[in-house]
């Protein structure tokens, strides 16, 4: 038998609403197909027919600033949360202002107010032209501009109403280097983020965890069109605006600041009048803001599965507390009083964890150029543990739940992240 096998490898670029990430380590895709058997009595599972197609995309970021400003900051997790219901995907539009057929008919360039995010192979959709052969969807042939890109539409007769285009996030999966031959850029049409990455805060970790995309089949396309999950094209060398946007200095390692108590007080006040020693800890191996993202399948019988929508997120961080002032005996002291609905009501069974004045835990991660503030509003220590042995820190990590707040009756974000580049 021949061995003579040509053997594929080598890293990628990932690209997600206009942000490109590089990883810690591998990226894998995994294709899941849900399948129904089709059972007879007398014969048993005679076949395996197709439920549910969606593709997940797995990897740890690099850590690098624009990985917390896309996947934070400008997706809208913690800044704009969603609503319960609410779907994870995110379709947007834009007013299209010119067409131009210069290519005499094989395609028409679109004019919009901005390209940002749009690649190559990604499809758009098209409402609301006079020209009733512009409207559909539309395969990207090439981004020429910030605000220009050529669709594989051949129409030579300009619209007088223009119409609107309508496009959802995409992901693109971009080798950095050709092996073997046969290496393609993938571009998947539909996708959300919906494994959200934990943060790390510490001097000797990364600040970012594992990170999930799901793709699903686009909504303007029947699944039996060959792009209408991903799209495959000619591998090309990443261009120059892809690879300068890494910048390893701009990957945090630094220790935190914590501070717990009463959310009315200046936190990184010096004189406010937190009371010690929470007011300024330290951690013996960091601080790790863990999320639970939760999400529910809409299946349509003729289409399967058309949206994830967003149900809950909760919140939890978790770091071991030390210093000078940090003993056994404080640590017991912030789980006594925490004064959930008063006196020892917050030893009860049943009693809410929340505060009469809520607890706000903040967590500063500064290195003098980049700093990321993490503020959650309402806060309860769920867990503690005290160790005895002569090696061992006698107080053990803290668990902080994070609690959820409303304003005049309007669920407020559980979290916040404030990064100033």
């Amino acid at each position: 038998m021949s061995c003579d096998c040509t053997v594929i490898s080598g890293p990628c670029l990932v690209g997600w609403r206009g942000y490109w990430f590089r990883s810690k380590g591998d990226v894998t895709i995994t294709k899941e197909t849900t399948l129904t058997p089709v059972t007879v009595d007398s014969a048993g599972v005679t076949d395996q027919r197709v439920n549910l197609v969606r593709h997940t995309i797995g990897f740890t970021p690099s850590g690098t600033i624009t990985d917390f400003t896309s996947l934070f900051a400008d997706y809208g997790i913690v800044s704009n949360e969603r609503q319960p219901g609410q779907s994870l995907f995110k379709w947007a539009s834009a007013a299209i202002t010119a067409y131009a057929t210069a290519d005499a008919g094989a395609a028409t360039t679109i004019t919009i107010a901005s390209t940002a995010g749009m690649v190559v192979g990604q499809y758009v959709t098209i409402s609301g032209s006079s020209t009733s052969g512009y409207n559909g969807s539309w395969r990207i042939a090439a981004v020429t501009s910030s605000t220009q890109i050529k669709l594989e539409v051949a129409y030579t007769t300009d619209p007088t109403t223009d119409g609107t285009l309508s496009y959802s996030d995409t992901l693109v999966i971009h080798p950095l280097f050709q092996s073997g031959g046969t290496e393609k850029i993938i571009t998947f049409q539909n996708v959300a983020l919906t494994g959200i990455p934990n943060i790390t805060l510490s001097a000797t970790e990364t600040p970012l965890g594992a990170v999930t995309f799901t793709a699903i089949y686009h909504r303007k396309l029947d699944p039996d069109v060959v792009d209408a999950l991903l799209d495959y094209r000619t591998w090309t060398a990443p261009i120059s605006t892809q690879l300068d946007d890494f910048n390893p200095d701009s990957i945090l390692t630094t220790p935190p600041q914590m501070r717990y108590g009463a959310a009315s007080n200046d936190a990184w006040t010096p004189w406010d009048p937190l009371a010690a020693p929470w007011n300024d800890f330290c951690t013996a191996a960091g601080a790790t803001v863990s999320f639970s993202l939760g999400t529910a399948d809409h299946v349509v019988d003729s289409c399967g599965l058309v949206d994830i929508k967003y149900t809950d997120l909760t919140v939890t961080v978790t770091a071991q507390p030390v210093g000078e002032l940090m003993t056994d005996e404080e640590v017991q002291k912030a789980l006594r009083q925490q004064d959930m609905g008063g006196s020892n009501e917050g030893r009860k069974r049943g009693a809410s964890m929340k505060a009469a004045t809520p607890n706000q835990l903040k967590l500063l991660s500064d290195n003098g150029d980049i700093p990321i503030e993490i503020t959650i509003n309402s806060t309860a220590i769920s867990t503690a543990a005290a160790n005895y042995g002569t090696t061992a820190l006698r107080n053990g990590d803290l668990v902080w739940q994070g609690l959820r707040t409303f304003t005049s009756g309007v669920r407020d974000n559980i979290i916040g992240i404030t990064i100033v580049p």
